[in-house]
Protein backbone atom coordinates (compact mmCIF):
# COMPACT_ATOMS: atom_id res chain seq x y z
CA UNK A 1 0.00 0.00 0.00
CA UNK A 2 2.77 2.43 0.93
CA UNK A 3 4.62 1.52 -2.26
CA UNK A 4 1.55 2.24 -4.39
CA UNK A 5 0.95 5.55 -2.58
CA UNK A 6 4.58 6.53 -3.18
CA UNK A 7 4.24 5.79 -6.90
CA UNK A 8 1.07 7.90 -7.12
CA UNK A 9 2.82 10.81 -5.38
CA UNK A 10 5.81 10.60 -7.71
CA UNK A 11 3.52 10.53 -10.74
CA UNK A 12 1.60 13.61 -9.57
CA UNK A 13 4.81 15.48 -8.74
CA UNK A 14 6.27 14.68 -12.16
CA UNK A 15 3.09 15.83 -13.91
CA UNK A 16 3.10 19.15 -12.04
CA UNK A 17 6.79 19.67 -12.84
CA UNK A 18 6.23 19.01 -16.53
CA UNK A 19 3.26 21.38 -16.57
CA UNK A 20 5.32 24.10 -14.87
CA UNK A 21 8.14 23.55 -17.34
CA UNK A 22 5.74 23.93 -20.27
CA UNK A 23 4.23 27.10 -18.79
CA UNK A 24 7.69 28.58 -18.28
CA UNK A 25 8.75 27.98 -21.86
CA UNK A 26 5.41 29.35 -23.04
CA UNK A 27 6.16 32.56 -21.13
CA UNK A 28 9.61 32.81 -22.68
CA UNK A 29 8.29 32.12 -26.17
CA UNK A 30 7.10 35.44 -27.60
CA UNK A 31 5.52 33.66 -30.56
CA UNK A 32 3.28 31.80 -28.14
CA UNK A 33 2.35 35.01 -26.34
CA UNK A 34 1.69 36.87 -29.58
CA UNK A 35 -0.63 34.17 -30.88
CA UNK A 36 -2.61 33.49 -27.71
CA UNK A 37 -6.21 34.51 -27.20
CA UNK A 38 -8.18 35.05 -24.02
CA UNK A 39 -11.58 33.61 -23.10
CA UNK A 40 -13.23 36.07 -25.49
CA UNK A 41 -10.89 35.02 -28.34
CA UNK A 42 -9.15 38.41 -28.42
CA UNK A 43 -5.93 38.37 -30.45
CA UNK A 44 -3.09 40.17 -28.73
CA UNK A 45 0.32 41.58 -29.72
CA UNK A 46 -0.58 42.76 -33.20
CA UNK A 47 2.50 44.97 -32.79
CA UNK A 48 5.13 44.74 -30.08
CA UNK A 49 5.08 48.45 -29.24
CA UNK A 50 2.71 51.40 -29.13
CA UNK A 51 4.68 52.95 -32.00
CA UNK A 52 5.62 51.34 -35.31
CA UNK A 53 8.38 53.82 -36.20
CA UNK A 54 6.92 57.33 -36.18
CA UNK A 55 3.32 56.18 -36.49
CA UNK A 56 1.18 55.05 -33.57
CA UNK A 57 -0.05 51.45 -33.52
CA UNK A 58 -3.29 50.09 -32.08
CA UNK A 59 -1.46 48.84 -28.96
CA UNK A 60 -1.80 50.28 -25.44
CA UNK A 61 0.45 49.42 -22.46
CA UNK A 62 -2.28 47.72 -20.39
CA UNK A 63 -4.00 48.65 -17.16
CA UNK A 64 -1.66 49.91 -14.47
CA UNK A 65 1.39 49.90 -16.75
CA UNK A 66 3.64 52.95 -17.04
CA UNK A 67 5.62 53.24 -20.27
CA UNK A 68 8.65 55.43 -20.94
CA UNK A 69 9.89 56.02 -24.49
CA UNK A 70 13.00 57.89 -25.53
CA UNK A 71 13.34 58.61 -29.24
CA UNK A 72 16.34 60.01 -31.09
CA UNK A 73 16.90 61.25 -34.65
CA UNK A 74 20.42 62.00 -35.82
CA UNK A 75 21.24 64.59 -38.48
CA UNK A 76 20.73 64.01 -42.19
CA UNK A 77 23.20 61.99 -44.23
CA UNK A 78 23.19 64.90 -46.69
CA UNK A 79 24.18 67.56 -44.12
CA UNK A 80 27.98 67.26 -43.60
CA UNK A 81 27.39 63.92 -41.93
CA UNK A 82 30.97 63.19 -40.86
CA UNK A 83 31.70 66.81 -39.94
CA UNK A 84 28.62 66.74 -37.69
CA UNK A 85 29.90 63.59 -35.98
CA UNK A 86 27.68 61.12 -37.82
CA UNK A 87 24.71 63.46 -37.42
CA UNK A 88 24.94 63.62 -33.65
CA UNK A 89 25.59 67.38 -33.61
CA UNK A 90 22.26 68.00 -35.33
CA UNK A 91 20.25 65.40 -33.44
CA UNK A 92 16.71 65.74 -32.12
CA UNK A 93 15.30 63.95 -29.08
CA UNK A 94 11.84 63.22 -27.70
CA UNK A 95 10.81 61.76 -24.34
CA UNK A 96 7.38 60.31 -23.61
CA UNK A 97 5.60 58.92 -20.57
CA UNK A 98 2.19 57.28 -20.81
CA UNK A 99 0.01 55.20 -18.51
CA UNK A 100 -2.60 52.49 -19.03
CA UNK A 101 -5.79 53.71 -17.37
CA UNK A 102 -7.52 50.51 -18.47
CA UNK A 103 -6.45 47.66 -20.71
CA UNK A 104 -7.87 49.59 -23.66
CA UNK A 105 -7.33 53.23 -22.70
CA UNK A 106 -4.08 55.10 -22.11
CA UNK A 107 -2.93 58.70 -21.96
CA UNK A 108 0.47 60.33 -21.97
CA UNK A 109 2.66 63.41 -22.39
CA UNK A 110 5.84 64.10 -24.32
CA UNK A 111 8.53 66.69 -24.92
CA UNK A 112 10.61 67.17 -28.09
CA UNK A 113 13.70 69.24 -28.72
CA UNK A 114 12.34 69.98 -32.23
CA UNK A 115 10.68 73.42 -31.85
CA UNK A 116 10.57 72.62 -28.11
CA UNK A 117 7.18 70.95 -28.61
CA UNK A 118 5.21 69.64 -25.64
CA UNK A 119 2.33 67.28 -26.38
CA UNK A 120 -0.41 65.29 -24.73
CA UNK A 121 -2.32 62.38 -26.20
CA UNK A 122 -4.97 59.75 -25.56
CA UNK A 123 -5.60 56.40 -27.27
CA UNK A 124 -8.57 54.06 -26.96
CA UNK A 125 -9.02 50.57 -28.41
CA UNK A 126 -12.56 50.78 -29.72
CA UNK A 127 -12.52 47.32 -31.32
CA UNK A 128 -10.28 44.32 -30.71
CA UNK A 129 -9.50 41.67 -33.29
CA UNK A 130 -11.19 38.39 -32.40
CA UNK A 131 -11.33 34.89 -33.82
CA UNK A 132 -13.69 31.97 -33.32
CA UNK A 133 -17.46 32.27 -32.95
CA UNK A 134 -17.31 36.05 -32.55
CA UNK A 135 -15.14 37.02 -35.50
CA UNK A 136 -13.81 40.58 -35.72
CA UNK A 137 -11.21 40.64 -38.52
CA UNK A 138 -9.39 43.78 -37.38
CA UNK A 139 -8.80 46.05 -34.41
CA UNK A 140 -9.67 49.75 -34.32
CA UNK A 141 -8.05 52.33 -32.05
CA UNK A 142 -8.80 56.05 -31.83
CA UNK A 143 -5.84 58.33 -31.19
CA UNK A 144 -5.75 62.09 -30.63
CA UNK A 145 -2.99 64.49 -29.63
CA UNK A 146 -2.53 68.18 -28.95
CA UNK A 147 0.86 69.79 -29.54
CA UNK A 148 2.20 73.08 -28.19
CA UNK A 149 5.18 74.83 -29.81
CA UNK A 150 7.40 76.46 -27.19
CA UNK A 151 10.08 77.71 -29.59
CA UNK A 152 10.19 81.45 -30.20
CA UNK A 153 8.90 82.88 -33.46
CA UNK A 154 11.35 84.99 -35.45
CA UNK A 155 8.82 87.17 -37.29
CA UNK A 156 8.73 89.90 -34.60
CA UNK A 157 4.99 89.37 -34.09
CA UNK A 158 3.34 88.84 -30.74
CA UNK A 159 1.63 85.50 -31.14
CA UNK A 160 -1.36 84.19 -29.23
CA UNK A 161 -1.10 80.92 -27.34
CA UNK A 162 -3.56 79.45 -29.83
CA UNK A 163 -1.10 80.16 -32.66
CA UNK A 164 1.23 77.58 -31.16
CA UNK A 165 -1.27 74.72 -31.09
CA UNK A 166 -1.66 71.85 -33.54
CA UNK A 167 -3.81 68.73 -33.41
CA UNK A 168 -3.93 65.16 -34.68
CA UNK A 169 -6.97 62.88 -34.84
CA UNK A 170 -6.75 59.41 -36.35
CA UNK A 171 -8.32 55.99 -36.55
CA UNK A 172 -5.82 53.11 -36.48
CA UNK A 173 -7.10 49.99 -38.25
CA UNK A 174 -4.79 47.02 -37.64
CA UNK A 175 -4.82 43.31 -38.37
CA UNK A 176 -2.61 40.43 -37.30
CA UNK A 177 -2.64 38.03 -40.25
CA UNK A 178 -0.52 35.32 -38.66
CA UNK A 179 2.37 34.93 -36.21
CA UNK A 180 4.72 36.82 -38.50
CA UNK A 181 2.75 39.52 -40.34
CA UNK A 182 0.80 42.50 -38.97
CA UNK A 183 -0.37 45.56 -40.89
CA UNK A 184 -2.10 48.86 -40.18
CA UNK A 185 -3.84 51.63 -42.07
CA UNK A 186 -4.51 54.95 -40.36
CA UNK A 187 -6.63 57.74 -41.86
CA UNK A 188 -5.73 60.97 -40.07
CA UNK A 189 -6.62 64.64 -39.86
CA UNK A 190 -3.97 67.22 -38.91
CA UNK A 191 -4.82 70.82 -38.02
CA UNK A 192 -2.51 73.79 -37.38
CA UNK A 193 -4.02 76.96 -35.95
CA UNK A 194 -1.22 78.89 -37.66
CA UNK A 195 0.64 77.79 -40.79
CA UNK A 196 3.93 79.22 -42.15
CA UNK A 197 2.61 80.71 -45.41
CA UNK A 198 -0.67 81.47 -47.16
CA UNK A 199 -0.01 78.52 -49.47
CA UNK A 200 -0.15 76.09 -46.54
CA UNK A 201 -3.47 74.57 -45.50
CA UNK A 202 -4.52 74.67 -41.87
CA UNK A 203 -6.23 71.28 -42.10
CA UNK A 204 -4.89 68.35 -44.11
CA UNK A 205 -5.81 64.68 -44.53
CA UNK A 206 -3.31 61.83 -44.40
CA UNK A 207 -3.24 58.07 -44.80
CA UNK A 208 -0.56 55.97 -43.12
CA UNK A 209 0.26 52.45 -44.28
CA UNK A 210 2.54 50.30 -42.14
CA UNK A 211 3.56 46.76 -41.40
CA UNK A 212 5.67 44.46 -39.26
CA UNK A 213 7.15 41.12 -40.28
CA UNK A 214 8.86 38.88 -37.73
CA UNK A 215 12.23 37.59 -38.88
CA UNK A 216 12.80 35.61 -35.68
CA UNK A 217 11.42 35.33 -32.16
CA UNK A 218 12.99 38.64 -31.09
CA UNK A 219 13.62 40.53 -34.35
CA UNK A 220 11.11 42.07 -36.76
CA UNK A 221 11.27 44.21 -39.89
CA UNK A 222 9.05 47.32 -39.90
CA UNK A 223 8.08 49.89 -42.53
CA UNK A 224 5.64 52.78 -42.92
CA UNK A 225 4.71 55.61 -45.26
CA UNK A 226 2.11 58.38 -45.11
CA UNK A 227 0.28 59.85 -48.08
CA UNK A 228 -0.62 63.53 -47.92
CA UNK A 229 -3.38 65.81 -49.18
CA UNK A 230 -1.12 68.87 -49.26
CA UNK A 231 1.51 69.51 -51.94
CA UNK A 232 3.79 66.51 -52.24
CA UNK A 233 4.84 63.98 -54.88
CA UNK A 234 6.86 66.68 -56.67
CA UNK A 235 3.76 68.80 -57.44
CA UNK A 236 4.46 72.50 -56.81
CA UNK A 237 2.09 74.74 -54.89
CA UNK A 238 0.69 78.07 -56.10
CA UNK A 239 4.07 79.72 -55.56
CA UNK A 240 5.87 77.11 -57.65
CA UNK A 241 7.49 75.40 -54.64
CA UNK A 242 7.50 71.78 -53.52
CA UNK A 243 7.75 72.25 -49.77
CA UNK A 244 6.29 69.04 -48.34
CA UNK A 245 7.50 65.50 -48.95
CA UNK A 246 5.95 62.10 -48.31
CA UNK A 247 7.30 60.70 -45.01
CA UNK A 248 8.55 57.12 -45.13
CA UNK A 249 10.66 54.88 -42.92
CA UNK A 250 12.05 51.37 -42.57
CA UNK A 251 13.39 49.79 -39.39
CA UNK A 252 14.25 46.83 -37.21
CA UNK A 253 12.60 45.95 -33.88
CA UNK A 254 14.70 44.10 -31.30
CA UNK A 255 12.83 42.75 -28.26
CA UNK A 256 14.70 42.14 -24.99
CA UNK A 257 12.35 41.38 -22.12
CA UNK A 258 10.78 44.61 -20.90
CA UNK A 259 12.59 46.71 -23.53
CA UNK A 260 11.91 47.19 -27.22
CA UNK A 261 14.71 48.72 -29.30
CA UNK A 262 13.63 50.18 -32.64
CA UNK A 263 16.35 51.23 -35.10
CA UNK A 264 15.30 52.87 -38.36
CA UNK A 265 16.03 55.08 -41.35
CA UNK A 266 13.53 57.76 -42.36
CA UNK A 267 13.28 61.03 -44.26
CA UNK A 268 11.78 62.79 -41.23
CA UNK A 269 13.44 64.37 -38.21
CA UNK A 270 10.46 65.66 -36.26
CA UNK A 271 8.79 63.13 -33.96
CA UNK A 272 5.48 64.96 -33.41
CA UNK A 273 2.81 63.66 -35.77
CA UNK A 274 1.42 66.97 -37.12
CA UNK A 275 4.91 68.07 -38.17
CA UNK A 276 6.29 64.86 -39.69
CA UNK A 277 2.95 64.15 -41.37
CA UNK A 278 2.02 67.54 -42.78
CA UNK A 279 5.18 69.65 -42.82
CA UNK A 280 8.00 67.26 -43.73
CA UNK A 281 10.50 69.12 -45.99
CA UNK A 282 13.01 66.30 -46.56
CA UNK A 283 13.50 64.52 -49.87
CA UNK A 284 15.24 61.13 -49.96
CA UNK A 285 16.68 61.98 -53.37
CA UNK A 286 18.76 64.73 -51.68
CA UNK A 287 20.19 62.19 -49.20
CA UNK A 288 17.90 63.66 -46.55
CA UNK A 289 17.80 60.40 -44.62
CA UNK A 290 17.97 60.24 -40.84
CA UNK A 291 19.21 57.41 -38.68
CA UNK A 292 17.17 57.08 -35.50
CA UNK A 293 16.00 54.86 -32.69
CA UNK A 294 13.17 54.45 -30.19
CA UNK A 295 13.64 52.68 -26.87
CA UNK A 296 10.63 51.79 -24.73
CA UNK A 297 10.48 50.42 -21.19
CA UNK A 298 7.39 49.40 -19.25
CA UNK A 299 6.85 49.30 -15.48
CA UNK A 300 3.89 47.66 -13.76
CA UNK A 301 2.66 50.26 -11.27
CA UNK A 302 -0.65 48.70 -10.29
CA UNK A 303 -1.73 45.06 -10.63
Amino acid sequence: MRKNLLLVCLFCTSSVALAQKKDLFDLLDEDSIASTVDANNVIYATFKGTQLINAATNETPGKGVLQYIIAHRFGSFGDDYLYNFFGLDNAQIRMQVDYGITNRLNAGIGRSSFLKIADGFVKYQLLQQKSGTINTPFSLALHSSINYRNAKYTDNINHYISDRLSYLHQAIIARKWNRKLSTLISPSIVHFNLVPTQDDKNTTAHLTLGGRYKLSTRIALTAETTFMSNNAYGVPNESGEVRHRVPMAIGIDIETGGHVFQFHLSNTQSMNAPFWMAQNPYDIRDASVFLGFNVSRVFTIKE
